[in-house]
């Protein structure tokens, strides 16, 4: 049970109803989740970003996205829309890892402070039984905006090796905010496979004219952190592409993405 709660956590507002909460104007940031603490009335189980239960969540002026990684190494995500007012968030899903493009909407209460935000759910059912959830976020701190800023879908992925070109198009998210980025990535461990890969990433970026600098932080897969130089190009305001070429193997990757929302 332990192992499935972290990710079921920003998922189980799916079942629950809101309480009054105070007036707030916008929830827009970037934000670390210092702690959940889910109880069934009985038993409380504390979740801690401080024992490797790590996530993440941007808001942008139009769309949510997330991306968790519990200590035991399991991964998930989800990105939506939502609308907010008065203290009350409506989350409207696109896509999560737990029930893929299945529309759902979640019913989230929020208490902003100066630190960041606390987010309550009184009761909800989960496996017959009524449960609570509180969670507690940190805000991350901004550092400009930027032509990039909002959510975007993989349309196209294609491998370059020498002469040889291969379509590896996947389900992969990325979001732009703020100076901070997240990306995640649900696809076929090989082609042959019937086996789903997760990973999911987090850092800073800057953007000067058509380059790109990324600066990858917290990864699922911890060796693929650092810093990326990735030349983009725009066709309008709602598709760009990226070209990472990657040395060691000889492989130059060329991903186009179309806007979500902003």
């Amino acid at each position: 049970m332990k192992k499935n709660i972290f990710l079921m956590l920003p998922l189980i507002g799916l079942f629950a109803a809101c309480t009054e909460a105070p007036k707030t104007a916008s929830i827009t940031g970037v934000y670390s989740m210092d702690q959940a603490v889910i109880s069934d009335g009985t038993t409380e189980t504390v979740s801690l970003a401080a024992d490797g239960n790590t996530q993440f969540k941007i808001y942008t002026p139009e769309a949510y996205f997330f991306i968790n990684q519990a200590k035991d190494s399991s991964v998930g995500f989800g990105v939506g829309t939502y609308t907010y007012s008065d203290g009350k968030i409506v989350e409207t899903s696109i896509f999560n890892t737990v029930t893929l493009d299945t529309a759902q909407v979640a019913n989230l209460d929020i208490v902003q402070s100066e630190k960041g935000y606390t987010q309550s759910i009184p009761e909800f059912m989960m496996n017959g039984k009524k449960w609570s959830l509180k969670e507690t976020y940190t805000s991350l701190a901004a550092s400009g905006t930027s032509v990039l800023d909002g959510v975007w879908h993989q349309s196209k992925s294609i491998n370059v090796t020498g002469q040889d070109s291969i379509v590896n198009t996947f389900n992969e998210y990325k979001v732009f905010h703020a100076g901070h980025f997240m990306w995640a990535i649900r696809a076929l461990e090989n082609p042959t496979s019937t086996t789903y890969m997760k990973e999911v990433g987090q850092g800073t970026f800057t953007l000067n004219n058509n380059d790109l600098t990324e600066n990858l932080t917290f990864c699922s897969t911890k060796a693929w952190t650092g810093k990326y130089q990735i030349p983009v190009t725009f066709n309008g305001p709602d598709e760009f592409t990226q070209t990472i070429v990657d040395t060691v193997n000889k492989v130059t990757n060329i991903k186009t993405f179309k806007r979500v929302s902003k």
